[in-house]
């Protein structure tokens, strides 16, 4: 006994090495890994006691407590399992789950019991009938969603019986405790419920209980890694203990209600630098607990069959009858809820119906529980050895001969294969890949140091056709064309591909706005990892996608979706009124800003995330028509100005705030994110050493931490408000000025200043909402902005624009002399840098350029005041905007791009353009020309997402095949015209 630590270790590691060898044999020969692990654990029970020190280690096991298999191997599956719940779905389809993981099991673990008891002639009592019936009735989560996987199948259809595995595991471990203490001693029917509605409740509430502790305690520990993990390791084995060994409830159902609450709000309260790391530790840990839970099954398998008193060929062919009756039992209990099923969640159809019905594969938690039976010295010693043995058994049946049959009909009833239009799209970025190959081919073939290379392997190894012809075996429609013409070239199979499809526009419109929807939930998630929305914020935004999803052959609504979520207006007004309360007035200010402050995340998150998935698509390219694509991009531009309108209408005008707030903590956590980047690059590179780096991280992550616990926003003073719009000034520059500042209070519908009247002052935008027009501006301008900014600018004789107000407006008017103090000089030509060259196109050689083009350069340029003998560099080139850079350079001048950096021959304002416009400008004879050609490549730009979408092969372009051809088109005609 001395030597049990020992050999314990020994007993892992040996598993760990059984567990790679299996999955190296089932990519080999695509043999299951469970049936392996089966086989290496009877082997090494049956020959390992004639080697050494392994003979004591799988002797030891045959008498291991099953409080100890239980305790280590059950928190571990169910947790990871759960954790990887898609939760809407889940919920979605929870009335249909609920029936198959509650009455399905009762009924069959009773139906099974009464054939154990009557049919196959043993003499078992009926608790102990019972209790191998919900045993061989426990479905394994982890080998039927491996399954699926391998299948590709409906994402709904896969929950539904993924959800399944996951409550039957619960409810099954509830069941067996009840007939376990039934069987090894006398218990009242009434003593049962009492039982079973403590071991529920009570498991769910403890569940819960665990969950909310878990979120307060991970919400204060920011980007570390091992602390993050180890807590969820620490809550999940500990709620396990407690509820099974300490507070008489169910374990299983407490650590699913753990799973299920991390799954679904929990995601977000891990570090976004650490999830990744936490799902992978979950999911290698659940792994190696399932192989050591089948490897000691083995071994125990093995020891009965060389304990030939208790087993004989008797006992095999009641083992494959039972087989067979358990399928024939559960065929009848899934067509008795067949009418139920089918009006639930998403519905069920005949053909899953069938499917669900074969699904039941048995696997790790039937095994482990046969064990903890097996090892329970109450029951009848004939009894153990024959529930371990039918357990083991059909574990093996049902992984073998289930997962095959699965496989099959899930074919043979087409439910695995791409639909129409879903292998056309794929047929439009196939198309990508060979002219790219193509390209690449070209290219390498011209290189010196490839002159050796054996073009016709390679062509077969790697060449356009070998990829076109793998792919095209995976799909129907390809799979028949290439078995007709197999001789054909690659151009020919795709032009007759092509052809084949003709699909109507609703399918594309369908097709294409649910791709819209997925590619959103990406970017949805990338902007709670980059810090650029709340937690719960990208959860309610993922949320409307999904609901969106679920009324997909509609026109787009999720904002409609999201405005309900995020706003009740009666809710509202009543924190409103009671936030006016005196004492606990406070309590409901401070609900109520976080109320806005969530609305405001969500409402300015849509808007750009939209936006960014409307450019990202487009980039895609899915090959459908562009009238369809345009259409669904227009869908796309009405719910943003929804949007827009609800956020002028509710928040704006009176929360101007919280939007300061919210753009802070945005502003604030981008800039950390980048530090820590950086920290992280230099200490990759060998640059700093670790210590350092640990010191440099925690002093980012503690202010991490202090920006999440961040308190109630507040309306910034006017002092706050100009020390930000005017950086380059000074304290005392401020203090000067502010006597000079007028308070403003206007009405809607009232004029701030009209075009061509003297100019009295510009209006910094304290609250609610103008617009700005004349005759080349029309904008609407809300908090920060500044009304008529054009008009302090130097050398401004008059007002070029009238500004009205469309709301309630609260502004401070800033008198027109400012810009006589230089420190302002710098800011005000930034924020009025796009409205000095729409109003000066004249006279900076602009008259041909869109007003578009001329924004989104000047957004993207740089403003400088320099002073005389200031160096400037002019690699990307810059126009004078006041003053002189050179003595032959009037003002709005333009300086081409140049290697050279030269000294200002005088006090000016400089707008230096973006990065890579120089190179544009050299290329194009007009500046105008340079303008349109940096919009149109700036809007192509990639955009570089982490998605974090388990659908990853959703996210294919529109659009390819058509716009290549057209790409290919205007290639020809300029090559022609330059010969």
């Amino acid at each position: 006994m001395s030597n049990f630590p020992a050999e314990i270790i020994l007993f892992i590691f040996m598993s760990i090495l059984f567990t790679v060898a299996s999955y190296e044999i089932k990519k080999r020969f695509y043999v299951p890994v469970s049936p392996c692990l089966l086989v290496f654990g009877t082997l090494a029970r049956v020959i390992g006691t004639y080697f050494g020190d392994l003979g004591p280690t799988v002797s030891l096991l045959d008498d291991l407590d099953p409080v100890i298999v239980q305790l280590a191997v059950m928190p571990a599956l169910i947790f990871e399992a759960s954790l990887g719940t898609d939760w809407y779905t889940f919920k979605k389809i929870f009335w249909q789950i609920l029936p198959m993981a509650t009455t399905v099991v009762c009924l069959t673990s009773f139906l099974t019991a009464c054939v154990l008891k009557y049919m196959m002639t043993y003499d078992f009592g009926w608790n102990e009938s019972l209790m191998l019936g919900v045993i061989l009735n426990a479905t394994d989560h982890v080998a039927v969603m491996a399954m699926l996987k391998e299948l590709r199948a409906n994402d709904r259809f896969e929950t539904l019986l993924g959800g399944e595995t996951l409550l039957n595991e619960a409810t099954v471990v509830v069941f067996f405790n009840i007939c376990l203490d039934s069987a090894v001693g006398e218990v009242k029917v009434s003593d049962r419920f009492v039982s079973f509605f403590q071991l529920t409740l009570g498991g769910l509430g403890l569940g819960l209980g665990f969950s909310l502790a878990l979120a307060w305690s991970i919400k204060r520990i920011v980007n570390d890694m091992s602390q993050e993990i180890n807590l969820t390791v620490v809550t999940a084995y500990v709620l396990f203990w407690l509820a099974d060994h300490k507070a008489g409830c169910s374990g299983a159902l407490a650590v699913v209600t753990l799973g299920l609450f991390m799954s679904s709000y929990g995601k977000t309260l891990i570090s976004p630098l650490v999830e990744k790391s936490l799902h992978d530790f979950w999911h290698i840990t659940g792994v190696n607990m399932e192989a050591i839970v089948f490897i000691l099954a083995g071994m125990l398998l093995g020891m009965l069959i060389a304990d030939t008193n208790n087993l004989g060929i008797n006992e095999v062919s009641m083992l494959l009858a039972l087989f067979v009756l358990l399928h024939i039992v559960r065929g009848i209990v899934v067509w008795i809820h067949f009418p139920i099923l089918k009006r639930l969640g998403y519905g069920l159809s005949i053909k899953e119906a069938f499917i669900m019905t074969i699904a039941g594969i048995k696997g790790v938690i039937a095994t482990a529980l046969a064990l903890i039976g097996y090892h329970h010295s109450d029951l009848n010693e004939r009894f153990r050895s024959l529930l371990l043995f039918f357990t083991i058994g059909t574990v093996g049946l049902t992984i073998l001969v289930d997962s095959f049959a699965v496989k099959f009909f899930v074919r043979k009833f087409g439910m695995d294969t791409l639909s129409e239009v879903q292998e056309n799209m794929m047929l439009g970025v196939t198309t990508a890949v060979l002219q790219q190959t193509a390209k690449k081919v070209e290219r390498i073939r011209s290189l010196k140091e490839f002159n050796l290379v054996k073009w016709d392997e390679v062509m077969n190894l790697a060449g356009p056709k070998c990829l076109l012809n793998q792919i095209m075996k995976q799909t129907k429609v390809g799979k028949k064309l290439l078995k007709k013409y197999p001789h054909d070239t690659p151009e020919e199979l795709l032009e007759k591909y092509v052809k084949k499809f003709n699909l109507t526009t609703s399918v594309l419109t369908t097709e294409t706005r649910r791709r819209f929807f997925t590619t959103l939930k990406g970017i949805y998630w990338h902007e709670f990892e980059a810090g650029q929305c709340l937690g719960y914020t990208v959860l309610i935004l993922i949320d409307s996608c999904n609901q969106a999803l679920d009324v997909e052959n509609s026109a787009m609504c999720d904002w409609e979706i999201l405005e309900k979520e995020i706003y009740n207006p009666k809710l509202m007004n009543f924190l409103r009124i009671s936030s006016k309360i005196p004492i606990i007035g406070r309590l409901f200010k401070y609900i109520l800003y976080e109320r806005i402050t969530l609305t405001y995340d969500a409402a300015s998150t849509f808007i750009k995330s939209h936006e960014e998935a409307q450019e990202l698509i487009d980039q895609m390219e899915i090959d459908i028509d562009e009238l369809i694509f345009h259409e669904v991009m227009k869908e796309s531009h009405i719910q943003i100005e929804s949007c827009k309108e609800f956020i002028g209408t509710h928040i704006t005008e009176n929360y101007p705030e919280v939007i300061a707030e919210v753009q802070s903590k945005m502003a604030s956590h981008t800039l950390l994110l980048s530090q820590r980047k950086l920290i992280s690059k230099i200490y990759h590179q060998g640059v700093i050493k670790k210590v350092e780096y640990d010191h440099l991280l925690t002093a980012i992550d503690h202010n991490m931490k202090r920006l999440t616990f961040q308190s109630t926003p507040h309306v910034p003073s006017i002092k706050e408000m100009l020390k930000n719009r005017f950086r380059k000034a000074k304290a005392k520059d401020i203090e000067q000025l502010l006597p000079y500042i007028e308070e403003k209070h206007f009405q809607p519908d009232v004029m701030l200043f009209e075009e061509g009247q003297p100019i009295n002052g510009a209006y910094l935008i304290f609250n609610g909402r103008v617009r700005e027009f004349g005759n080349c501006i029309n904008k609407e301008l809300s908090i920060g902005n500044i009304a008529g900014v054009h008009h302090l600018l130097v050398n401004c004789r008059g007002n070029t624009t009238t500004a009205v107000t469309l709301s309630v407006v609260y502004a401070a008017l800033i008198p027109p002399w400012i810009s006589e103090k230089h420190v302002f000089m710098e800011d005000l030509y930034k924020e009025a840098a796009e409205e000095v060259l729409l109003l000066n196109k004249a006279k900076l050689g602009l008259e041909e350029a869109k007003n578009e083009h001329i924004c989104r350069v000047a957004q993207r340029s740089i403003v400088r005041h320099v002073h005389e003998g200031s160096f400037i560099d002019l690699r990307r080139g810059a126009l004078v905007l006041w003053g002189r850079v050179k003595k032959d350079k009037e003002e709005f001048s333009l300086l081409p791009p140049t290697k050279k950096i030269i000294q200002s021959a005088d006090e000016a304002i400089v707008m230096l353009f973006p990065a890579h416009f120089g190179g544009i400008l050299k290329q194009h004879k007009s500046i105008s020309a340079a303008f349109a050609s940096y919009y149109i490549r700036s809007a192509s730009k990639n955009v570089n997402l982490n998605i974090k979408n388990p659908a990853s092969d959703e996210l294919q372009g529109l659009n390819t095949t058509l716009k290549l051809q057209k790409r290919e088109v205007l290639r020809t005609k300029t090559d022609e015209e330059k010969d």
